[in-house]
């Protein structure tokens, strides 16, 4: 079969190939740059391809290594997941790529034997896209929520990356003796279906193990929220006990105002009831936001910034209900709120500052949070170099949300800005 027949097929996949990366993990860049990137990809696994197929041997083999290191490189650009679940994904992905297309050559060997060369050639690449399509369908409304829920701990990638690769390396054995007609087809087709079969078990297994982790992400989120309530509690019983004292005291406020009155002082009048004026709006807790939920936070982090002699600043503009669950809000601008404070006390500085912006636009809540920061401070890829869990678990919660995070710094401000699509 000749080279020109085979390009075509090479297109094909290449577009298969390039669907499933946009699909199948969180997006780094914009959709037109996605598609220039992908275009260089494409142009990239043909011409290598087809290099493969004219030369053939040994330099057959190096163009498929070179087809596999190149769309390896194209789903880490394309992805901005941490690079262990990128392999995970890549690798799991290439293995089921593997099996589906051995599968399929020798079922059409089997049982349409009389079919040519080239339309069995093309029937093969047909059906392994539309395989693999379904499956990222699959994939799309089953596993991808519960993949984007996990924090970004590279150990654990890597492990399952590990269980993929060893799928993979399986597959290859298998796919050698093929190619060297080792085994007979028919034991061969009942091999692949049992690397199959037990792939999907172990699969099962390991989504069930992704499953309990995104459990421990929840469990984790859920006592930061009980920290976060008890700093509100805590700020609450303050308030509440200034004004107490408030109310105790009236009565001695009420006989001073009386002399000052027996005297027609009214200017120690005013003044004294200017001073009892704010006294109680110091004492007040302010109102930050309609929603309950995050004017307790916001609430809770003014008085700790207050308490460290940081400026605080917040404008909310949101509805009394958000379609956020409590959990993922308290986990979003509480550990924004804590990694601003956090940034204050290390910087260094004199003037510190806080300044937190919540708004809904649209369909999206927008969150925009300023604080003083260290000059060492430095990023990478949009956010803090040696990231932390706390911002694990902003990231996590906007990828939950179809949203992003980003972080800038300028003149010794950090701004990390989040969007969540609802």
């Amino acid at each position: 079969m000749r080279t020109l027949y085979q390009l075509p097929a090479l297109l094909l996949t290449a577009l298969c190939h390039t669907i499933v990366v946009y699909y199948m993990s969180q997006h780094k860049h914009s959709k037109s740059k996605f598609i220039i990137y992908g275009c260089i990809y494409i142009f990239c696994f043909v011409g290598i391809g087809g290099y493969g197929y004219v030369t053939g041997g040994i330099s057959g083999i190096l163009s498929y290594v070179g087809i596999v290191i190149c769309t390896l490189l194209f789903s880490c650009i394309a992805s901005q997941d941490c690079f262990a679940k990128k392999c995970f994904l890549f690798i799991t992905y290439f293995c089921l790529f593997s099996v589906l297309d051995n599968m399929l050559k020798l079922m059409i060997k089997l049982f349409v034997p009389q079919i040519s060369e080239v339309a069995g050639y093309y029937a093969t690449i047909v059906l392994r896209c539309v395989a693999l399509l379904l499956l990222l369908v699959l994939y799309r409304k089953y596993a991808i929520v519960i993949l984007h829920s996990l924090t970004e701990s590279g150990k654990r990638w890597w492990n399952l990356a590990l269980i993929a690769l060893l799928f993979y390396l399986l597959q290859a054995v298998v796919s050698v003796l093929n190619a060297r007609n080792a085994i007979p087809d028919v034991y061969l087709l009942l091999l692949f279906t049992a690397i199959s079969f037990v792939m999907c078990a172990v699969y099962g297994i390991v989504f069930s193990n992704i499953s309990y982790m995104k459990k421990d992400a929840e469990a984790a989120l859920i006592r930061q929220n009980a920290e976060y309530l008890s700093g509100c509690l805590s700020v609450l019983q303050n308030a509440e006990e200034a004004n107490r004292r408030l109310r105790h005291d009236m009565r001695h406020h009420i006989e001073a105002i009386a002399e000052y009155a027996k005297t027609d002082d009214t200017s120690a009048i005013l003044a004294y009831i200017g001073e009892y004026r704010i006294a109680i709006s110091e004492a007040a807790v302010k109102q930050y936001s309609l929603n309950r939920t995050v004017n307790s936070i916001l609430s809770a982090y003014a008085g700790k910034a207050e308490e460290n002699g940081i400026d605080f600043t917040a404008r909310c503009n949101v509805p009394k209900e958000l379609k956020v669950r409590e959990i993922d809000i308290i986990a979003l601008l509480g550990n924004l709120l804590e990694n601003a404070l956090y940034g204050c006390l290390v910087s260094g500085k004199e003037k510190l500052c806080i300044e937190m912006y919540v708004r809904l636009q649209n369909s999206s809540l927008v969150i925009l949070c300023n604080n003083t920061c260290s000059d060492y401070l430095k990023l990478s890829g949009g956010l803090p170099t040696g990231k932390s869990i706390g911002i694990s678990s902003i990231l996590s919660v906007c990828r939950k949300y179809d949203g992003n995070l980003d972080y800038k710094i300028e003149n010794g401000i950090c701004s990390a800005y989040a969007v969540l699509n609802l």
